[in-house]
């Protein structure tokens, strides 16, 4: 009773370390029948987040705004905490990302059709070999 009551414990734990960018990753992925899950996607989509709010969250020359820059940097800095823990939280998801990355893959490739040929036809060589 111990051991499950520690083992139950230290998954919570995990659970609750695991970071933000790893849950959106599967959970938009269940969401979207797992077509855009992806290997490390906690990790990818932190850093993105990370850019995207610089890029439109930090003021420059007449439009500096001091306060706004130092809650940009904040959100940044918890972006940056946060990518380390979804580091572990998409190490920890590997096997569920991956399967479901290579059948994905596998999936769209099926889709694509090539048209293939041994021979090439004459409209396709040059006009100094016919």
């Amino acid at each position: 009773m111990v051991r499950a009551s520690r083992a139950a414990a230290l998954g919570t734990a995990v659970l609750f370390l695991c970071g933000c960018g790893t849950v959106a990753n599967l959970e938009m992925g269940w969401r979207q029948g797992w077509q855009n899950t992806v290997i490390y996607g906690g990790v990818r989509r932190d850093v993105q987040s990370a850019g995207k709010w610089i890029d439109h969250s930090w003021t420059w020359g007449e439009n500096l705004d001091v306060l706004q820059d130092i809650g940009t940097v904040v959100g940044v800095g918890l972006v940056g905490i946060d990518i380390p823990l979804s580091a572990v939280g998409d190490t920890l998801t590997l096997p569920v990302t991956v399967p479901i990355a290579l059948w994905s893959n596998s999936a769209s490739r099926a889709n694509v059709s090539r048209k293939t040929s041994a021979i090439p036809s004459a409209a396709t060589q040059p006009a100094n070999e016919k």
